[in-house]
Formats: structure tokens, sequence, C-alpha cells
């Protein structure tokens, strides 16, 4: 084998490194170089783990940002979705749903405010103990 054939070959082996399909989808899970990230790396290749694993499944997590969530709809209504969760709407005893954010003229609560884009987060764990589940 002569000089010019090995180091083809090393380039090569770099690119063939480079796009293995275990290391891509260890680089989405892992966010920095560490030794889990190498031992996923080792076991995927022996095919131990992400046998059926495609990479068009693992998407990244879109991040969540403050204009993200600002952004999101909930309900359908006049005000863009958004819900009070101190303002629950009764009927026959239960929850049937949440007034819109925000007061209208003239219009007074016994709370505070507590808006979220949807209902459904209205279930989620709070900080205080005015609104959502205590566990």
């Amino acid at each position: 084998m002569t000089r010019l054939e090995k180091i083809i070959n090393e380039v090569l082996q770099e690119e063939k490194e480079k796009s293995d399909r275990c290391l891509r989808i260890a680089d989405r899970k892992y966010d920095k170089p560490s030794a889990y990230k190498s031992g996923a790396v080792v076991k995927c290749r022996k095919g131990m783990i992400w046998k059926g694993l495609k990479e068009e499944v693992i998407q990244e997590k879109v991040k969540e940002t403050l204009r993200t969530w600002f952004k999101r709809k909930g309900t359908p209504g006049k005000k863009g979705g958004w819900v009070d969760c101190n303002s629950p709407i009764r009927k026959d005893g239960k929850v049937t749903g949440y007034k819109a954010c925000g007061r209208e003229e003239g219009e007074k609560r016994a709370k505070y405010p507590s808006c979220r884009p949807t209902p459904s987060k209205c279930k989620d764990p709070g900080k205080g103990k005015t609104w959502g589940k205590t566990k």
C-alpha cells in the first residue's frame, strides 16, 4: 500500500466516522461530549440500543421561549384563548371552563388573575396555593 493510499483510507475512515448513524443520534441525545455519549455510541454500534430507531423519528425538542409561549393558542375566543385559572365557570357544581384572561370594564374579581394559554395548564402544579394542584 502506497503512502497516498494510506492517506486516502484515513480520510475515508474519518468521513465514515463523521457520518455514522449512531454518532448522529448520540449528538442529538447528549448536549456535550461525555462518557455517557461515548458509551451510547459503542452500544449502538454493537446493536444493543437504537436498533429500530430511524433518524427521521428523532427530533430535537423545540426550545420553548417566552415568545413561543405567548404565541400559543388556547381555546377559541375573541381574547386569543388565554384563560384566568382563578376564575372558573361552574355548572352544576363542576368546573366547565374558565373566564377569559383580562377584565372587562367595571368587572371585579375576587382573586388576582392567574393567566395561562390553555385551560389544561390550570391543572399543572403552581407556585401558589390559590390555583392548580397542590401535589
